[in-house]
């Protein structure tokens, strides 16, 4: 059973399409007694690729298409007519898409930038015809390669939001309130907690130049670091941010060990979150309550290296010192990023080349081949076809599994696998 897609992880099948098979053929031409071979080679099959869309903020459309196959390539022709490649799948995801094979976890790329692209299944090369395998000793093969399989498998899609200014605290702090107050947002907003269930996004403008995302993220409980109420799937937007803000609800019954739960949280997923500028904010200072209690939250929350603000998202107040407050602490941001050190490691994802190693495992009464490179010939090689049949075994001969497929009891009847051919031994193979 597939476990359940949230807005921020999804998991889908991908699978390229396959090679088309290359044509065994001769030229049939008027005056023309012995024309020789002209197969076409098989078209390749269309590749799965994921694109950034850089209006995308959710992986939410995935769970109405989980699956995704490419077309497979169109089958060589006489004449030496090549076949059609198949057309490739294109997938659009959000800017801030890591990418992992699924069970195993391996990682595959990060699509961070828009209209970034990463092949997830590439699809399999079309085989060649009868033409290539041509020479001046064997003027008519009938041999022709068949198409391999497209790459096929799950893939893991996981959204790290990227944004300038994360917005955390506890439920029904007013983040949503405090977001639709600063940018153009309008995130669902309601007095009850967990109104926001993904991170919504919106614009902050300072001045005509200088523009910064910024990240409502749902609200954090004790226990967010161990997953409780979604925790791992927000807390995985708050690394992106480039400044932290806590969002303090000063109309909570306690305010201030309601933030620092928030904070332990922070520091228990990822320490160097809270070493991030990190702005205090108290909401809600339109109500008399608040308002009366504010001197004494100030001196409670006030540190070495904060200085809290409180602001209304309702009437206005406080709201321009917040975002000159937000400026600075992007501007901090921003000459701490120039100071490291660049990134020594580039992650991207190669595909594992062409292996020459093999070897025979037995499953029940049957042998098994396993090895890249005979797996992939054995996947190309037309078996009904007594040349294609030779050119197989000569390799088999060649790379001595002959000998080790007998030394495990392969005899008359056996059933050996290789990649997806199931072949039967006989006595004369």
């Amino acid at each position: 059973m597939l476990s359940p897609v949230f807005a921020d992880r999804a998991r889908i099948l991908v699978s390229g399409g396959s090679g088309g098979d290359g044509a065994s053929s001769f030229r049939r031409e008027a005056h023309v007694p012995r024309g020789g071979p002209d197969g076409g080679d098989g078209g390749r099959g269309g590749s799965v690729i994921l694109l950034v869309e850089p209006g995308m903020t959710t992986l939410g459309d995935f769970k109405r298409q989980r699956h995704f196959r490419a077309a497979a390539g169109g089958r060589g022709a006489g004449r030496k007519a090549h076949g059609k490649n198949g057309a490739d799948i294109v997938i659009r995801v959000p800017p801030g898409t890591v990418v992992r094979s699924h069970p195993d976890g391996a990682w595959i790329g990060e699509l961070l930038e828009a209209e970034t692209r990463l092949v997830v299944a590439k699809g399999g090369r079309g085989g060649r015809g009868n033409v290539y395998f041509a020479s001046a000793t064997h003027r008519a093969p009938t041999h022709a390669e068949k198409g391999t399989p497209g790459e096929e498998g799950w893939v893991e899609l996981e959204l790290k939001l990227i944004a300038d200014i994360g917005l955390v605290g506890a439920p029904n702090a007013g983040k949503s309130t405090l977001l639709a107050a600063l940018t153009e947002a309008r995130p669902e907003v309601g007095a009850y907690p967990f109104t926001t269930l993904t991170p919504n996004l919106g614009v902050i403008a300072f001045d005509e130049d200088h523009r910064a995302v910024i990240a409502d993220v749902p609200g954090l409980i004790e226990g967010a670091h161990e997953g409780k109420g979604l925790g791992h799937h927000f807390l995985r937007h708050v690394e992106r941010t480039r400044v932290i803000v806590g969002v303090v609800d000063g109309a909570a019954r306690e305010p201030v060990e309601e933030w620092r739960a928030v904070l332990d949280e922070l520091r228990l997923h990822d320490p160097a979150l809270a070493e991030r500028p990190m702005p205090l904010v108290v909401t809600k200072l339109d109500l008399p309550e608040v308002g009366e209690r504010w001197p004494e939250l100030r001196d409670a929350l006030r540190t070495d290296a904060v200085e809290p603000m409180a602001v209304s998202a309702h009437d206005g107040t406080g709201l321009e010192v917040l975002r000159l407050a937000l400026s600075a602490a992007l501007a901090e941001a921003a000459i701490a990023e120039a100071a490291q050190p660049p990134e020594t490691e580039m992650r991207v994802h190669r595909f594992d080349p062409m292996a020459e190693s093999w070897e025979v495992l037995a499953e029940g009464h049957d042998l098994r081949v396993r090895g890249r490179r005979i797996e992939t010939t054995a996947a190309r090689t037309d078996f009904e076809n007594a040349e294609s049949r030779d050119r197989f075994w000569r390799l088999l001969e060649r790379l001595g599994i002959d000998v080790e497929l007998r030394r495990l009891g392969a005899g008359t009847g056996t059933t050996v696998h290789i990649g997806p051919a199931e072949l039967e031994w006989g006595d004369d193979d």
